[in-house]
């Protein structure tokens, strides 16, 4: 819809998906058909750098929120402080849009649980119930639901493939990367010094290579490399790692960032 230019407004809450979103999907060139586009986010990156307004999220440690667990109970999730850069939670960005009359994430959280209990503002049951929820860490009302399952006998797994793609084809595998993850992390100085586990590298990936394939390919470590995938190319450094599996290629994603701030930023390739 963006591509066809079908989207007026576009207002991006988190994220970065200028980077991070598959590449067949060409997000950035779409978002460019977008006449007003706005990110809700902690940080100015690649996103922010292609919207017209960037809104400063609120950490989730200057927020105010509620949590479900999986056994069906409810937490509040209060602040540890004040926001320090006058941030706004994605609770009080949207209250805003759809111009509710409550705008303080506590305010927010508060409403959405008075309504839950069917309690109105000025009854002092609610604050009762407010204050004990906090206490406790548990929204009153809220108790562990069991659930009782069964297989029913039907399922099947799926036929394993034994195809052979042929003996000199190449399998690409792209991996979150164990320190940056997808990229999110990549501005933290800490987890870029953390050597990798295996291959011990240090801001920066790699493409990574078996001895026996780079043999056959006649690639050598550090030795800088094409990868083709249809009509996209990204050259990176080459790795030889005992232990990789043959016929497969593998590269971390979370690098090649530029808009990441100034530990983050040139570091690797953007896979």
């Amino acid at each position: 819809a963006m591509h066809a230019g079908e989207v007026d407004v576009l207002l991006i809450l988190g994220g970065n998906p200028a980077y991070t979103a598959p590449a067949d999907l060409d997000f950035a060139s779409a978002l460019e058909k977008v006449p007003l586009r706005i990110h809700h986010s902690l940080y100015v990156d690649e996103t922010s750098l292609r919207c017209h307004w960037h809104l400063p999220a609120a950490h989730l440690l200057e927020s105010w929120s509620d949590a479900w667990a999986y056994n069906g109970v409810a937490s509040p999730v209060q602040p540890l402080i004040a926001p320090l850069y006058d941030g706004r939670s994605t609770h009080e960005v949207l209250a805003g849009i759809l111009r509710s009359s409550v705008s303080g994430g506590r305010e927010i959280i508060r409403a959405h649980w008075a309504q839950t209990w069917g309690l109105e503002d000025d009854d002092p049951v609610l604050e009762r119930r407010w204050k004990q929820s906090l206490h406790d860490g548990i929204f009153v009302g809220t108790d562990p639901q069991q659930q009782q399952v069964s297989p029913d006998g039907t399922s099947e797994l799926p036929a394993a493939r034994t195809a052979d793609p042929g003996a000199d084809s190449l399998q690409l595998v792209l991996r979150p990367d164990p320190s940056i993850w997808d990229g999110s992390l990549a501005n933290n100085g800490w987890l870029q010094e953390l050597p990798k586990p295996f291959t011990k590298l240090t801001w920066d990936n790699a493409a990574l290579f078996s001895p026996a394939t780079a043999q056959r390919l006649g690639i050598q470590d550090e030795q800088v490399v094409t990868l083709s995938a249809g009509e996209r190319q990204l050259r990176a450094a080459a790795l030889v790692l005992p232990g990789q599996a043959d016929r497969c290629v593998t590269l971390h994603l979370g690098y090649g960032r530029n808009a990441a701030g100034r530990v983050g930023n040139g570091a690797g390739a953007n896979a």
